[in-house]
C-alpha cells in the first residue's frame, strides 16, 4: 500500500539574493540599466582623465542626474513602504492625519478668524475715532464761526479764547479766518480760499494740502469762512492711541513709499522701543486701516493707510461694557473650555493608543503565525487575549493550524487517487481501438468522450472475416469506476462470444445470461450488437435497450430509425430477455450511412437545460452526409462541433460514444 505523500512548500528566496538578481537583470539584460553602465563608464574615464569628445562626458552627467533623480524617488517610495509596513504605524499615520491635523487645522482656523475680527475692530476703531475728530473740528468751527463779530478791534483775541479748549486738546492746531475773501485771523498754514468743488458749507475728514496730510474742519457762512487744521503728526496719533490703546507706526505718503518698495514698514529702533514700552513685550499685533482722504485742490478721494499695532487683551478690555473687563473673563473662559477640552482629548488619545495596541499585537501574532505555517511549523499557535473578532479570527487560525496536516494528507491522498484515475483511464482507453479500423466497402470513424476520468462507454469494431466486420456499442449504467469494470468485463465477453455466436441475437442472450448472474442489481448494460457483410450487402443487428440506429438512406436522403425490441443486460436473469430480444437485417446500399450512438449525444443539456435531442442529430446526417464524396471523418467533426456548441460551457453529463459506418 502506497503511503501519503507530504507537500512540500517552496523554501522563500533570501531578500539580499532576490535583490542581487533583481539588480544584475536591470543592468545587464535592459537597456536602461546599459545606458547608466555606460553613462557611469564615461564619468569615469573623463574623472581619469582620459580625452573624450567634448559633449560626451555632459551627456554622461546628465544622464547620472537623471538616474539619480528617479533613483531618489524611488528610494523615497522605499523607504516609505518600509516605514508603512507594521499596521501600528499605518494606524498611527492615519489617526495623526484623521484627529491630530484637523484639530491643529480648527484651531489655526479659530485663531486666524479671531485675529481677522479683532483686526477689523482696531482698524475700524482708529478710522471711526480719525472721523470722529475731523467731525469734532467741523463743529467746532460752526459755533465758533457762528459766535463772532468780523469788526471785532480784539477779533484774533476773542478767535483765540473760544479755540482755547481745542488747543489743549490739539496743542498744533492752525486756523484761518477769512471773509469776503480777505484773511482776518490766521494761524500756521490753513488755506485762505475755498476749492470750487466743495458741495456744501461745511467739511469735514482728512485731506491732502502742500504735501502734507491734516485733519481739517471746515464751516463757512455768508461771506466768511473759518478752517480748524490738526496735522497727522506723532502728538496726534499718540492722543489717538491715548483714547483707543492701537499704536499708529506709520501713515500717509511714508507709510505708501515704504510700502511700494518693500512690502514692509520700517520702524525706527528708539519708535520700536517706545511701542514696546506702551503695547508690552511682544509690540502688539500688527494691522492695517485706511481712512477716506481728500485732495484740497481737486476734490478727488482716496485711502490713506495707518500701520497700526493693538494688543488683543487691551482691546477686548476697551470694548468691555463699563467695569467688566472682557478679555480676562475671555481668557478666563478659553482656559476653562480649553483645559477640558486637552483633558477629553488626552482620554480618547490614551483610548485610541490603546485599541491600536491591542489591534496591531493581534495583527503581529497572525502575521507571526502565518510565516511559522509557511515555513512548514503546522504547531504555531496564536494566543487568544480578547473576545472580539481579532479573538475569533486568532481562534480559527488556530483551529486552521490544527487541521492543516489532515488537509496535506488529504491533498496528498487526492494526489494518489487522481494518478490512480489516470492510469485507469489509460487502460480504460486501451480496451477501445486504438487505430483507425478499415474494412473493404465501408468507411468508419468512431468517438469515444468520457465524461469523467474514466467512463462506462464501450465501442469495438471486430473483424470476422474478410467480408464481415462487427461492430459493438455499448453503455453501462452510472459513471466512474464501477462503470469502467463492467465495461472492461463487457470487452471480455465481446471478444470472446463473438467467435462462437454468428448471431447478434444468441451474442446478447449469453451475455446477458453471464451478466445477470454476476452483475449489482442496481447495474445494468445497454448495447448494440451488428455483424456487416459487405459480400452479402446486408447487415444483421440486435439491440439490447440501447439507443437505436440512425439509418440515412442514400437513395432518399432521409434518416430512418432501426430500433428492434430488447431489453438491457443484466436486467432479468430468465426467459423474459429472450421473448422481448429481436433481430433484424438491413440491405446496404452504396451511400448509405449508419450511426451508432450512446445516449450522451442526444440526452447533452445547455443552461436552459434543453436536451440536444435526436432530431438535431437526424438533421445533421441529412445535411452533412449526402453523397458518396462526403467523407465520415467530417461528419464525425461536424456532430461533435454541433453538439459543443449547443452545450456551450455547461460541463458534460454523461460519456459521449458514436461510430459512423458509410457503405461505398
Amino acid at each position: 500500500m502506497n503511503s501519503p505523500r507530504r507537500l512540500v512548500l517552496p523554501q522563500a528566496t533570501p531578500p539580499a539574493a532576490r535583490h542581487a538578481d533583481r539588480v544584475r537583470g536591470f543592468l545587464l539584460h535592459t537597456w536602461r540599466g546599459r545606458i547608466l553602465l555606460a553613462a557611469v563608464a564615461v564619468f569615469a574615464l573623463d574623472q581619469a582623465g582620459v580625452r573624450l569628445p567634448e559633449l560626451l562626458p555632459l551627456c554622461a552627467v546628465v544622464v547620472l542626474v537623471l538616474f539619480g533623480l528617479v533613483g531618489l524617488a524611488r528610494l523615497a517610495r522605499w523607504a516609505v513602504r518600509r516605514l508603512m509596513w507594521r499596521i501600528r504605524t499605518k494606524m498611527l499615520v492615519s489617526y495623526l492625519f484623521i484627529a491630530v491635523v484637523p484639530l491643529v487645522l480648527l484651531t489655526g482656523f479659530f485663531l486666524l478668524a479671531g485675529f481677522l475680527g479683532l483686526s477689523l475692530v482696531a482698524s475700524y476703531m482708529v478710522s471711526s475715532q480719525v472721523e470722529r475728530s475731523a467731525q469734532d473740528l467741523r463743529t467746532l468751527a460752526r459755533a465758533t464761526l457762528a459766535g463772532l463779530h468780523p469788526e471785532d478791534p480784539r477779533l484774533s483775541q476773542a478767535l483765540a479764547d473760544r479755540l482755547s479748549p481745542a488747543r489743549s486738546l490739539h496743542p498744533s492746531l492752525e486756523w484761518a479766518l477769512v471773509r469776503d475773501g480777505r484773511p482776518l485771523v490766521t494761524q500756521g498754514a490753513a488755506p485762505k480760499t475755498l476749492p470750487g468743488w466743495l458741495p456744501g458749507p461745511g467739511f469735514a475728514g482728512v485731506v491732502e494740502d502742500e504735501q502734507r496730510e491734516v485733519l481739517r474742519g471746515l464751516w463757512a457762512q455768508g461771506g466768511s469762512f473759518l478752517v480748524l487744521d490738526v496735522p497727522l503728526d506723532d502728538a496726534f496719533f499718540s492722543r489717538l492711541e491715548a483714547s483707543t490703546g492701537i499704536a499708529v507706526i506709520a501713515s500717509g505718503k511714508d507709510f505708501r513709499k515704504r510700502r511700494g518698495a518693500d512690502r514692509n514698514v520700517e520702524v525706527s529702533p528708539e519708535a520700536e522701543r517706545a511701542i514696546e514700552a506702551r503695547l508690552g513685550r511682544s509690540g502688539g499685533v500688527p494691522n492695517v486701516s485706511a481712512v477716506e482722504r481728500t485732495r484740497w485742490d481737486t476734490g478727488q478721494k482716496d485711502f490713506m493707510g495707518l500701520f497700526i499695532r493693538y494688543q488683543p487683551a487691551e482691546l477686548l478690555r476697551r470694548l468691555s461694557p463699563g467695569s467688566l473687563d472682557m478679555g480676562d473673563v475671555f481668557v478666563k473662559a478659553m482656559a476653562i473650555v480649553g483645559g477640558a477640552f486637552l483633558v477629553v482629548y488626552g482620554g480618547a488619545l490614551l483610548v485610541g493608543v490603546l485599541l491600536a495596541r491591542s489591534i496591531t499585537r493581534s495583527v503581529h501574532a497572525l502575521s507571526v503565525g502565518t510565516d511559522r505555517l509557511r515555513q512548514g511549523d503546522f504547531t504555531a499557535s496564536i494566543p487568544i487575549r480578547t473576545r472580539d473578532q481579532l479573538g475569533e479570527l486568532a481562534e480559527s487560525f488556530n483551529m486552521m493550524a490544527r487541521g492543516m496536516e489532515d488537509l496535506l494528507r488529504e491533498q496528498a491522498e487526492k494526489q494518489r487517487l487522481e494518478e490512480e484515475l489516470r492510469i485507469a483511464r489509460q487502460i480504460q482507453m486501451s480496451l477501445l481501438p486504438q487505430e483507425a479500423v478499415s474494412h473493404p466497402g465501408l468507411r468508419i470513424a468512431a468517438l469515444c468522450l468520457p465524461a469523467t476520468e474514466v467512463g462506462g462507454d464501450y465501442y469495438d469494431l471486430l473483424p470476422l472475416s474478410e467480408s464481415r466486420l462487427a461492430v459493438i456499442v455499448a453503455d453501462v449504467s452510472g459513471k466512474g469506476t464501477s462503470a469502467a469494470l463492467y465495461m472492461a468485463e463487457l470487452k471480455g465477453l465481446a471478444l470472446s462470444l463473438s467467435r462462437i455466436h454468428e448471431s447478434p441475437a444468441r451474442l446478447l442472450i449469453e451475455a446477458n445470461r453471464i451478466l445477470a448472474a454476476n452483475m449489482d442489481p442496481r447495474s445494468f448494460v445497454t448495447m448494440t450488437y451488428a455483424i456487416v457483410d459487405t459480400a452479402e450487402r446486408t447487415m444483421r443487428y440486435a439491440r439490447a435497450g440501447h439507443n437505436p440506429i440512425l439509418h440515412l438512406e442514400a437513395a432518399t436522403g432521409r434518416t430512418r430509425v432501426l430500433a428492434p425490441a430488447g431489453l438491457g443486460l443484466g436486467m432479468d436473469a430468465g426467459g423474459r430477455f429472450e421473448e422481448i430480444l429481436e433481430e433484424a437485417v438491413v440491405p446496404l446500399c452504396s451511400g448509405d450511412v449508419f450511426l451508432f450512438f450512446t445516449d450522451g449525444l442526444t440526452e447533452a443539456m445547455n443552461e436552459e437545460s434543453e436536451l440536444f435531442g435526436e432530431s438535431r442529430l437526424r438533421e445533421i446526417l441529412e445535411r452533412g452526409a449526402a453523397g458518396d464524396g462526403a467523407p465520415v471523418a467530417e461528419l464525425k467533426d461536424r456532430i461533435l462541433s454541433e453538439i459543443r456548441g449547443f452545450v456551450g460551457d455547461v460541463a458534460p453529463q454523461d460519456d459521449l460514444t458514436l461510430v459512423i459506418l458509410k457503405v461505398v
